[in-house]
């Protein structure tokens, strides 16, 4: 079955992560901190996605200007950062893969009608031939990675959408909308790590 499944595969080791980034970046001091706190280690990942979107904190607009802001201060900072260790990507190419999700709060955002760039941005990353699994890291709300699994389910057959998911990994901070509740339930082969919790964040200090 689909755990048995889950449990037996085990990920190649390799040099570099891909990495998509779901954030409500604007919501809390905590949020652009986040993303500040990655791009020092962005020198270890390959950094396929920077998506502002929603969550139960911010549910009617999504913040990319925030951004480009911390990206901003990055591009201060990158050629020190170089001196340390190689890898370190460019502030241009930060800012290429700065995207949007879907601009609504949760599954109310998600339908056929309402494709983002955000669940675009997802598609074609898993799409890319590349042996290495993409992860999502969902710092907020995981409609925007609904949305690319439901367009993905919806105009494939069921082989092309099981390979689909099986190239994707998922860490969410909690439950901050209620997509990743649906999406759990609707691809139980998808590797999706998280801590469940209410969509109105009761959780959250967990």
């Amino acid at each position: 079955d689909a755990f048995n499944d889950i449990a037996a595969r085990v990920d190649q080791l390799v040099d570099k992560e891909r990495v998509i980034v779901l954030t409500d970046i604007a919501t809390a001091p905590a949020a652009p901190l986040s993303m500040v706190r990655f791009l020092v280690y962005a020198n270890e990942f390959d950094v396929e996605g920077l998506v502002a979107g929603t969550s139960t904190w911010m549910r009617n607009k999504v913040r990319p200007d925030v951004i480009q802001h911390v990206i901003d201060a990055y591009d201060a900072v990158q050629p020190t950062l170089a001196t340390h260790a190689a890898g370190y990507p460019t502030a241009a190419a930060l800012r290429a893969v700065v995207t949007t999700g879907q601009p609504g709060y949760g599954m109310a955002a998600v339908a056929t009608d309402k494709m983002s760039p955000g669940a675009d941005r997802i598609i074609q990353s898993v799409d890319r031939s590349d042996p290495r699994p993409v992860w999502v890291l969902a710092w907020g709300g995981s409609n925007t990675l609904a949305q690319a699994l439901l367009r993905v389910r919806e105009t494939r057959p069921p082989d092309q959408l099981q390979v689909f998911v099986s190239k994707c990994r998922v860490y969410a901070i909690s439950d901050q909308d209620d997509a990743g509740r649906l999406i759990r339930r609707e691809f139980p082969a998808l590797a999706y790590i998280a801590i469940p919790s209410r969509r109105d964040g009761d959780q959250y200090y967990q």
